[in-house]
């Protein structure tokens, strides 16, 4: 393994691309690779990267060439069964200039063709030129750790790790597109292939993407999570077993790292599993991070259970007062660094404890993912709560509902099916609230093509099963694995996840469903796992998540910014909100009002989004860039 990096090419119909055509595209990812770069051109194509080393600090350059110099690639990534790969391709007859993990796809390429990506098993983005048949293929890790940007235009197709480097490209229009303003407000991020500005799409966790001598273009999924029926044969012990064995080998290939390297510890039992395995495992001493909030926000500090594992296992633990980093001027930030409007608050302590970590780390373990799929989140415990109000009879259904008695919002949710009713677990607004909040020429039907055939393909699955399926393809590398980027790159921190592992990940999506949730009994067989590396208490202890006291946070040091930012009369949302509903939310801003906060962040981060892009465009103007303002 070598480097966490960022990638960015230009393949254009018609005319020559220069390194020099790059520079912009490179620049604007400096944060993403500030220890080296290389670049490469043939012809109508060119591509190159930027570097943060982490393995083979001093060889690892890029881009890899094959022997011949026929196949070129560049990559974002790490490849954690690269000792496997590299003893397959030596043994082909293969001469490796380094240890570079990256180096080995050139060779794969060469032996299997296309089929080299089902060999991979990390997290990566690939962009490898065959000069040969002047093909180019582009390509993203299975479970969607690695992001991979597209814009086109008729003319050239551009790629890249973030949005960004696009406005440092000439030509490029920033436009807007209202149109999938729906779906950013439903899911809280617009879900893949499809982004806010028009033009521009990302390849979809497992997708690869062929662009041919002529022109033509493929694409494809090599790679989709399982989402067939369930096993049901086996037992609680037998799965353990498997899933115990499994996570030790994947968290063993996490650590292999020449840099110094910590985890991220918040004393729940995801984080707490990785933390016990990875103390087990590695030779050396292990750092632990954890974000805490002050006691003026109540609830939401975890800091003495993470500290019980810590001194279980002798770790040394770092506390972060994450509220401390929770500024307007950072949120304004964040807005950008986060590349697309994302209205995750969890962003905030995850920023904070991040910055710190960074100080010290280079690479840090992260328990993103088990609860997308081990059924972790609260929300779908309703599944379980909706079946036992389906057996109501009808007419007292209808009578409840009739008569507006409590709980009659619940057999209504009963009565629609699963794939009507389910937006994700980072569901904002519903469609009247969508009819509300946006002008009547935007509102959309709020599910992308690929959302809405995904719902009418597997709409008759079982709804816990429907319900991960749809997190695990959006919400988790749209959402949970973006951020953990978007974030850990900003700060040159590599972040790895070992339960998004695709091996993990499909071990975990074969599980019985009685053993994935019962109740309120969440995440079964991973607890199953946990009682044998871990305090009974940590084990028992209920799901609070990575806390974000965002209702407090508007009330307190984000208030006026919220307000400030969304009522004035520049506003670029003003084009696409109704500006009486946006007051009417601002005006119940406040302590028990968990529901709105929500909304209004997500308000706060589009309109944040839109005015910092507007800005960065502007000055890539200024520096001589023909890119156009933001415009819808």
């Amino acid at each position: 393994m070598v480097a966490i990096c960022g990638i960015a090419g230009i393949w254009h119909r018609e005319r020559p691309v220069q390194a020099s055509d790059l520079t912009g595209m490179l620049n604007a990812m400096i944060h993403r690779g500030p220890d080296d770069e290389g670049r490469f051109t043939d012809r109508n194509m060119g591509f190159g990267m930027r570097r943060l080393a982490v393995i083979d600090v001093l060889h690892g350059k890029q881009p890899y060439y094959s022997e011949d110099g026929k196949v070129v690639a560049v990559y974002n990534g790490e490849l954690y069964n690269y000792p496997d790969l590299k003893i397959l391709v030596e043994s082909m007859g293969h001469h490796l200039n380094s240890q570079a993990d990256g180096e080995v796809l050139v060779h794969l390429y060469e032996e299997f063709g296309m089929n080299f990506l089902d060999r991979l098993s990390g997290m990566y983005a690939i962009a490898l030129w065959d000069r040969k048949t002047h093909r180019l293929i582009l390509a993203r890790d299975r479970v969607g750790q690695k992001p991979l940007y597209l814009y086109e235009n008729g003319e050239m197709l551009a790629f890249s790790s973030e949005l960004k480097s696009f406005m440092n490209l000439n030509g490029f229009r920033f436009d807007v597109d209202p149109k999938m303003l729906s779906s950013y407000l439903a899911h809280r991020f617009v879900p893949a292939p499809h982004t806010l500005v028009k033009n521009v799409t990302k390849l979809r966790p497992g997708e690869v993407m062929v662009i041919h001598a002529d022109g033509r273009r493929q694409r494809w999924l090599y790679w989709q999570p399982s989402i067939t029926e369930p096993d049901s044969t086996m037992q609680m012990t037998y799965w353990a077993d498997r899933l115990h064995g499994l996570l030790v080998d994947v968290v063993r290939g996490h650590l292999a790292s020449d840099v110094p390297l910590g985890v991220f510890l918040s004393g729940g039992l995801d984080s707490s599993v990785l933390t016990a395995i990875a103390a087990g495992t590695l030779e050396r001493p292990l750092a632990a991070w954890s974000a805490t909030f002050p006691a003026k926000y109540p609830g939401y500090d975890e800091f003495a259970w993470a500290e019980k594992v810590a001194k279980t296992y002798g770790i040394e633990l770092h506390r972060v007062d994450v509220d401390l980093t929770i500024t307007p001027e950072r949120v304004r930030e964040l807005a950008y660094v986060l590349d697309e409007p994302m209205a995750d608050p969890t962003v905030l302590p995850l920023d904070g404890v991040a910055k710190a970590a960074a100080e010290q780390e280079t690479v840090m373990i992260s328990g993103e993912g088990a609860d997308e799929i081990f059924a972790g989140y609260a929300g779908y415990g309703e599944v379980h709560s909706l079946s036992w109000l389906r057996k109501v009879p009808t007419w007292a259904r209808n009578l409840w509902i009739q008569q507006n008695w409590p709980g009659s919002n619940a057999f209504r949710r009963a009565a629609v099916p699963i794939s009507e009713r389910y937006r994700g677990v980072g569901f904002t607004f519903n469609s009247e609230e969508q009819r509300r909040i946006l002008k009547p020429e935007w509102v959309q039907p709020d599910r992308p093509g690929a959302v809405a055939e995904y719902w009418m393909t597997h709409a008759n699955l079982p709804e816990l099963q429907a319900m991960q399926g749809f997190d695990v393809q959006w919400f988790l590398p749209d959402d949970v694995l973006l951020k953990a980027d978007r974030i850990g790159m900003h700060y040159n921190l590599e972040i790895r996840v070992p339960f998004c592992d695709h091996e993990v990940v499909d071990l975990a999506l074969r599980l019985p469903l009685a053993l994935r949730r019962s109740g309120k009994e969440d995440k079964r067989v991973l607890r199953e796992v946990a009682k044998r590396v871990l305090p009974p208490e940590i084990v028992r202890r209920p799901k609070q998540g990575f806390p974000t006291p965002l209702t407090d946070l508007l009330a307190g040091p984000l208030h006026d910014i919220a307000w400030d930012t969304l009522t004035s009369d520049s506003a670029l949302t003003q084009e696409w909100l109704n500006i009486s509903e946006v007051h009417r939310l601002l005006a119940d801003m406040g302590p028990g009002h968990g529901t709105t906060a929500r909304q209004i962040y997500s308000l706060l981060m589009l309109e944040l989004w839109a005015e910092e892009m507007q800005s960065k465009v502007r000055d890539a103007q200024r520096r001589g860039y023909s890119s156009s303002v933001i415009r819808s």
